[in-house]
């Protein structure tokens, strides 16, 4: 999917880069002069006070811009850094402004980037205001699922979940051990299974239920 799209930029540069699980991407206030692309892995933004408390703000999967701003702006007010180990390229901003100029359909492409970027950052917030940390946990395994779904990577109800305990706690604005505390007591009621970096669902209605989703 990914390779599709960044096809559709033309003679647009492509700097092709490798990160290693836990390496910066990009550090909050660098001056940039491209877009990045999650080529193959799982990265994630964040932004973290002094001393070392974290806020992930969104999960970057394969395809994913880092942001769809990036075309528009030359520095930002988060970080990235790699889950897994990422291959990412870099896309140059200019040659990017270009191809818009002359593909206006690739307009339309970045603007549902932009739709689904600022609709997750709404959900996100209605998560940490309102909704309470099952409910919350719930929500971010269904929506991960829900989007690798349309990265044909679920097979047999499983699929990869390389999160730890502390990455949903810094998501959910929860503590590690509240994590552990709901996520086996969806175990215990048969929901689902995280079993060696992979999800294997239960009962997706009763987790859809959780979630007030159903």
């Amino acid at each position: 999917m990914e390779e599709r799209r960044l096809a559709d930029w033309g003679q647009v540069r492509l700097d092709h880069e490798f990160a290693r699980a836990r390496q910066t991407i990009y550090r909050r206030g660098e001056r940039s002069e491209d877009m990045i692309v999650i080529c193959e892995g799982w990265a994630f933004r964040f932004m973290q006070l002094a001393d070392g408390r974290r806020q992930i703000l969104s999960i970057l999967l394969t395809g994913d811009h880092v942001t769809a701003l990036a075309p528009f702006q030359e520095s930002f007010n988060f970080s990235v850094q790699a889950l897994t180990d990422v291959r990412f390229c870099r896309i140059s901003r200019e040659g990017v402004k270009a191809r818009l100029a002359q593909q206006p359909r690739l307009i339309a492409e970045l603007a549902e980037f932009l739709i689904v970027e600022k609709k997750d950052a709404d959900e996100q917030l209605f998560d940490l205001g309102k909704r309470m940390a099952d409910e919350r946990i719930a929500g971010l395994i269904l929506r991960l699922m829900d989007r690798l779904d349309l990265r044909g990577e679920i097979h047999d109800q499983s699929f990869p979940f390389p999160l730890r305990q502390q990455h949903i706690a810094d998501i959910t604005g929860l503590t590690p051990v509240h994590v552990s505390r709901v996520i086996g007591g969806f175990r215990k009621r048969g929901l689902f299974e995280i079993t060696g970096g992979v999800v294997t669902m239960r009962n997706l209605p009763g987790l859809r239920r959780v979630a007030g989703l159903a």
